[in-house]
């Protein structure tokens, strides 16, 4: 378990906290030096695999930036429509969440008690529009008053139970800039969360890990690089446990696109193999052939594909994919593709198997009932926006795996 130091506080006025989005401060009772932020209240309902280590088996996992606070101001009203995209890939062995309010975590636990167990890491603890208007409490020297309707941030969920938690500072927190370049007032604080899991179903040694890198791209690539290193970073402190025999999972908001002639960002997660260009990492991405769908039931992949660059034969895995961002023009194709959240899977992987698929999660109906794949079919507001749930998709993916 690693300690991560105390934070500073920051002090800015409100009217600046709800224009920069998220902020961060001390909320050391969630730091990893305390007991992890997990529900333990579990019933095994899978039927536990007879098969030893050493055995292939399917494991399936997803990944989604829900946009909590931003988007949907803390609110659980809309997030069955999440729970039921989960259900539809059902047996999820892995949950990755990102950009999470904390009344949405608690939400998750409490739906799914019994089956999936759930761990909470803060981007940032003074954000006001997950809930409270006043986050000022959070910025104080005390973490044991803080309001944790001001808290943010990602999410890992085990179908079955999670072992010890491993809260990896990825660095990236100095000289934090918009897209303009200008110092952003209330920075985040950046930590993959990682847990070592038994899951219901699969044996061996199984690791989940659920990210959200910096983000912005501003002229001089100051966020760019920053990002390089935090994937680098990553990646370098998974080495252990893949060499230790466990399979990997990665899965969040990378903030960065597969294409190699784009920037370098992941090419410490891309094995040598994966065309073109290659990588110097271990892990393959489950979405990589631009036309496996998992079960059929999403949008047509060819309406989605990534023209540049396209997986073809004799290239078995490749850095392409569908787009999974949801943009205020999804119809126009040079808005649309822009693939920045992945699903990574360590190198036991038997690539075949790997198969993937984007969701955009669009309301077909003004009252946010009914959920639809496509933008042709989604409603729009007064401005003539698309309604939707997150301006990312919603991302599942499998690949059978050899557990050690």
């Amino acid at each position: 378990m690693r300690i991560r130091g105390i934070l500073a506080a920051f002090v800015v006025a409100l009217s600046v906290v709800l224009m920069a989005g998220l902020a961060q401060s001390g909320a050391d009772l969630l730091r990893a030096d305390r007991a992890a932020v997990t529900d333990t209240k579990r019933t095994a309902t899978d039927a536990a695999s007879d098969a030893g280590p050493g055995t292939q088996v399917q494991l399936r996992a997803v990944t989604f930036n829900m946009c909590g606070g931003f988007c949907n101001k803390g609110g659980t009203d809309l997030l069955y429509h999440i729970e039921k995209q989960i259900n539809d890939f059902a047996p999820a062995h892995l949950i990755m969440l990102q950009e999470v309010c904390y009344s949405q975590f608690e939400w998750f636990k409490s739906k799914y008690a019994g089956t999936y167990e759930f761990s909470f890491t803060p981007l940032l603890t003074n954000y006001p529009t997950c809930g409270a208007s006043d986050c000022s409490v959070n910025m104080d020297s005390d973490p044991n008053n803080d309001d944790t309707r001001c808290w943010i941030g990602q999410v890992l969920g085990a179908r079955g139970a999670l072992g010890p938690k491993d809260e990896i500072p990825l660095g990236g927190e100095n000289h934090q800039l918009d897209n303009n370049g200008n110092p952003l007032p209330l920075p985040r604080t950046f930590n993959a969360l990682c847990h070592d899991v038994t899951l219901n179903g699969v044996p061996g040694k199984v690791k989940g890990c659920s990210v959200h890198l910096r983000a912005f791209d501003d002229a001089k690539g100051v966020s760019d690089r920053a990002r390089s290193a935090q994937a680098a970073r990553l990646a370098s402190e998974l080495d252990a446990d893949i060499d230790a025999g466990k399979v990997v999972v990665v899965g969040g908001d990378f903030n960065a696109v597969p294409q190699p002639h784009k920037g370098p960002v992941l090419d410490s997660f891309y094995r040598p193999d994966a065309a073109p260009g290659g990588g110097i990492g271990r892990f393959y991405e489950a979405d990589t052939t631009d036309d496996n769908d998992p079960d059929g039931t999403g949008p047509d992949p060819g309406y989605w594909t990534m023209t540049d660059p396209d997986c073809v034969a004799p290239a078995k895995t490749c850095r392409s994919g569908q787009s999974t961002t949801v943009d205020l023009s999804p119809l126009d194709h040079d808005q649309r593709n822009s693939k920045i959240d992945h699903l990574f899977f360590s190198e036991a992987t038997t690539t075949d198997t790997l198969s993937g698929g984007s969701y955009a999660m669009y309301f077909g109906d003004a009252a946010r009932t009914i959920i639809k794949h496509k933008p042709v079919e989604a409603a729009k507001d007064a401005n003539g926006k698309y309604l939707k749930l997150s301006e990312h998709t919603f991302y599942r993916g499998w690949a059978t795996v050899t557990v050690s």
